[in-house]
């Protein structure tokens, strides 16, 4: 075999073995992308149940307000809370679930959009969850127990106590939990950010 023949062979062997390569890296990058689009399903179908259960907190405040009409130390703020659940609710109306058979660059802005919005409502949103509970426990507490707590000192420092730890639990949680799920959502875009890379790379 005369030496010009041997570097075609070879030539077309190394380009076969590249095209495989190429083959085999899409393949996994891909893999990891389903991988981690299950998690981005969860954190959006999670955003999606808060966005349609402060509506329903929203209508429990207003219900509440009504039994109290009378007593406008707690109708008004149950009054309040509702207002500011149905403000969350409309805030959130332009999440939507991605879909994935668009282009890799319009799924990473549509992953880009929620992340910000997302970072852009996280203390909004917990604020919103602690003014609801200060607002509709003390009715609770009214209609189901008979305790006032604007009347009972001693009742209302109880309150004031537990629902100060509670909070702060709760905020500590929601602020961990936001974390988490901006960093999936960044690693998310990097996922697409590479697959991108990779298809132009292949396109040259």
């Amino acid at each position: 075999m005369e030496l010009d023949e041997l570097k075609n062979l070879w030539q077309a062997e190394d380009k076969t073995l590249n095209g495989r390569i190429k083959l085999n890296e899409e393949h996994l990058m891909k893999m990891s992308l389903e991988n981690a689009s299950g998690e981005i399903n969860k954190i959006v179908n999670l955003s999606l149940l808060g966005r349609n259960m402060a509506l329903v907190y929203c209508f429990i405040s207003i219900g509440m307000a009504v039994s109290m009409i009378e007593a406008i130390e707690y109708s008004i703020p149950a009054v309040l809370g509702a207002l500011a659940m149905l403000c969350s609710f409309i805030s959130h109306l332009s999440i939507e679930k991605p879909n994935y058979k668009d282009s890799i660059l319009q799924l990473q802005k549509t992953i880009c959009t929620f992340r910000i919005h997302m970072a852009a409502n996280a203390k909004y949103d917990i604020l919103v969850v602690a003014l609801w509970i200060l607002t509709v426990v003390p009715i609770f507490l009214k209609l189901a127990y008979n305790v006032s707590l604007y009347n009972n000192h001693q009742a209302l420092a109880i309150f004031c106590l537990v629902t100060g730890v509670a909070l702060t639990v709760m905020i500590a949680l929601g602020r961990k939990s936001y974390t988490e799920h901006d960093r999936s959502l960044r690693k998310f875009e990097a996922y697409l950010a590479e697959l991108i890379k990779f298809e132009k790379d292949n396109s040259n």
